[in-house]
């Protein structure tokens, strides 16, 4: 992470991961669940849902897990490293904005996988905005990216067990 600071002299590029960051915080799978349930039809809708369930499963899963492990934030371990954006809760472990946005990806992606280019677009960027801004270590984010991907797979594998396509 500190040999990657040198990034941080360019202002377009945190301007872009904090713009990042900020569609990650929910702004961006509501516009997606918004456009699916306006211009699709029964598989888009039966895949909002499943990302919705997705969505409140992953937050509560990394709501539980910041309270146990209460591993503290990057810029809070190194006094030469600055948080660039206010994180929206105490601990690092795991990102809760990397495992939210891959389960938006294992879910939505599951069930209309035309959108997995995307998703899974948006999901790393996601990710690599929490490293960068100062927020996460990798780790985190590895680790969110992993149990998102998972959730998210097990919800759209149960949707489709569940719902005739």
């Amino acid at each position: 992470m500190r040999r990657l600071g040198w990034l941080r002299d360019y202002p377009w590029l945190t301007a872009g991961f904090k713009l990042v960051s900020r569609l990650g915080d929910g702004v961006l799978w509501g516009a997606v669940a918004v456009t699916l349930l306006l211009v699709g039809g029964t598989r888009e809708r039966a895949a909002v849902g499943a990302a919705a369930v997705a969505a409140v499963l992953a937050i509560a899963l990394f709501s539980i897990m910041k309270r146990v492990i209460r591993r503290p934030r990057p810029f809070e371990r190194w006094s030469d490293l600055s948080c660039l954006m206010m994180p929206p809760d105490r601990f690092s472990f795991p990102s809760g904005h990397t495992l939210t946005a891959f389960a938006m990806y294992g879910s939505l992606g599951g069930l209309l996988p035309v959108l997995v280019p995307l998703l899974l677009t948006s999901a790393v960027l996601i990710g690599l905005s929490r490293v960068y801004l100062g927020a996460h270590y990798p780790t985190d984010v590895l680790v969110g990216g992993l149990l998102g991907t998972l959730l998210g797979r097990l919800i759209a594998w149960s949707w489709c067990a569940w719902l005739p396509f």
